[in-house]
């Protein structure tokens, strides 16, 4: 089988925003920008602690989960939940595109023309390839992108990798590569790798 070359592939784990000594969960995420245009990003949950007593993913956090391909509808707001994230930022820009994707497979992306304003649904995006798929205890959330409708071909985005994980209570948590303010803010692009 033939791989698709890459022009960039990052691996990083995610932190959550109030530092927990001892989280519940593991929170890793993958980018592959490859170089047809399309964006392949991947997300490993898994529950940390002692592993007898771990419960299941799926309890741990809000579902319900629809393991393996969803079909999932274009929807707003899916940052109230579990959400997967990532944010694609123009260089040289203030403009910037957020990704959200549920487990259940609804997706948005929102285009900005700079921090946090005119976030509007970016109409020339075809929804995004989405599988959940369990890995023992834990997740690998896979989510393929094509781009190519909105972004140009030869820029490299400076990206921001997040997620929002709810647990029973309702509880929210918000993991992010780094967390540079006093708040828990995914648009802030002091976050976001550069290339």
């Amino acid at each position: 089988m033939a791989r698709h070359s890459t022009m960039v592939c990052q691996v990083c784990r995610l932190q959550p925003h109030c530092l927990d000594p001892a989280p519940s969960l593991a929170i890793t995420a993958e980018i592959i920008w490859q170089e047809a245009g399309t964006i392949l990003l991947s997300y490993g949950v898994l529950p940390v602690g002692d592993r007898k007593a771990a419960a299941p993913l799926d309890q741990q956090l809000v579902g319900p989960w629809q393991w393996g391909c969803p079909q999932g509808q274009r929807r707003d707001q899916l940052w109230q939940h579990t959400c997967f994230e990532a944010f694609l930022g123009l260089p040289g820009s203030e403009a910037y595109w957020e990704l959200n994707v549920s487990p259940g497979g609804d997706w948005n992306l929102y285009r900005f023309s700079g921090y946090r304003r005119d976030g509007l649904a970016e109409m020339a995006a075809v929804p995004p390839l989405v599988s959940i798929k369990r890995q023992g205890l834990g997740l690998r959330c896979t989510v393929q992108l094509d781009p190519r409708g909105f972004w140009p071909a030869s820029a490299v985005p400076e990206i921001g990798l997040t997620m929002v994980a709810e647990d029973p209570t309702g509880a929210l948590s918000y993991w992010a590569l780094s967390h540079p303010g006093d708040q828990a803010d995914f648009h802030d692009r002091r976050s976001f790798l550069v290339p």
